[in-house]
């Protein structure tokens, strides 16, 4: 059975003598989704709100007379360079309605009796020189850490990927599929249709396939690698599956060269908005200090002498000669400055067999 994490569902309260009442607000309308204003979406590190273009006004108000700053519309990825100071963050949907996100670290985000609280404050105009004052709460229950660790096995031929199953407060069960390249969708048990075999054991969700079936190439600041774009989907959420391998070399280098992708590592929204840009502030590796790390907007790139973390183990060719075969284990624990949650990432990475003495190549740089 596939343990999950169940659709935390909550309602925004209407408090101060205006009760929530849908069919006598003219400003609601039918809302993407079946999401409609009132309600709050809850993922790991964020709680969202969808509110109605005709409501924003009031939002942008509270926002600017809060944050103390000159809140304007007219550029939403310009208004979340401002927003992001506080946690928060602003989108358009289709219909061009919004998004409201707050993170459960935010600014005025209380912890009351076991729940993430914020309030809002919301006017609405009614006539010219007039308007009503409409106050919200947005709630959420508290959660102890998402799952933060990744297991990654690469050879030349196959890929797996090992996560723990997030699971709700109230321990429910949960509908996965798998999304593979964001559109083709699939269940779990029918994962052998997109070329990925599933194995669940205990709490955790382990997928695997062949390199060439489901992974894509991809260039990360000058260096080849392979990617899979894999997640767990469910409603409006999603639970990020996505690795990278690194290239598949013949010969040893001096520098092994791996790629971190960059995300929130627990449940968030699907199809949300991705272009969430994720900032170091510390890399760690278990096995040595010797090495460099840089980033750009979607991964982070590790440089580590070879020499450090390969060992060999026999293998035998194809012709019966005695061969060696390299291979690696790097276990990395990362920061971001958007999150309080490190990432723990490991990575087993097995090459060719190859000869004694291009195997042993490392060892001479």
């Amino acid at each position: 059975m596939l343990y999950s994490f169940s659709s935390f569902r909550l309602f925004v309260l209407a408090v101060s003598g205006y009760p929530l009442s849908p069919q006598k607000n003219d400003w609601i309308a039918e809302s993407p989704v079946a999401v409609s204003e009132g309600d709050v979406e809850c993922f790991s590190e964020y709680m969202e709100l969808w509110v109605h273009r005709a409501r924003i006004e009031g939002l942008r108000l509270w926002l600017s007379g809060r944050m103390r700053i000159q809140v304007s519309l007219a550029s939403l990825e310009l208004l979340n360079q401002q927003l992001s100071a506080c946690g928060f963050a602003l989108h358009k949907d289709l219909d061009k309605n919004y998004i409201f996100r707050v993170m459960y670290s935010g600014c005025f985000v209380q912890l009351q009796h076991g729940s993430y609280v914020i309030e809002l404050n919301l006017l609405k105009r009614i006539q010219r020189f007039g308007g009503r004052s409409h106050h919200y709460v947005m709630k959420c229950p508290t959660l102890t850490s998402p799952p933060n660790r990744e297991h990654i096995q690469c050879d030349p031929d196959v890929i797996q990927v090992t996560r723990q199953v997030p699971l709700d407060s109230w321990n429910k069960e949960l509908e996965w599929s798998l999304a593979l390249r964001g559109n083709l969708v699939v269940a779990v048990e029918d994962a052998s249709l997109i070329r990925v075999n599933v194995e669940l054991r205990q709490s955790n969700i382990t997928v695997q396939g062949r390199r060439r079936e489901i992974l894509r190439p991809v260039l990360v600041m000058e260096t080849k690698g392979d990617f899979l774009p894999l997640k767990l989907v469910s409603g409006h959420y999603a639970y990020s599956m996505e690795a990278t391998c690194p290239d598949v070399s013949r010969s040893v280098t001096e520098m092994t060269v791996l790629h971190i992708f960059k995300r929130r590592m627990g449940l968030t929204k699907r199809g949300g908005y991705e272009n969430e840009t994720l900032s170091i502030s510390s890399v760690a590796v278990n096995q040595t200090d010797k090495f460099t790390w840089s980033e750009n907007s979607e991964f982070v790139q590790l440089v580590i002498p070879t020499s450090v973390i390969q060992h060999n183990k026999s293998c035998t060719g194809g012709v019966g000669e005695e061969l060696l075969q390299p291979f690696f284990r790097v276990d990395v624990v990362l920061s971001f400055k958007e999150t309080n949650h490190k990432m723990h990432w490991t990575m087993e990475n097995t090459l060719p067999c190859m000869s004694e003495c291009t195997a042993l190549k490392s060892h001479y740089f």
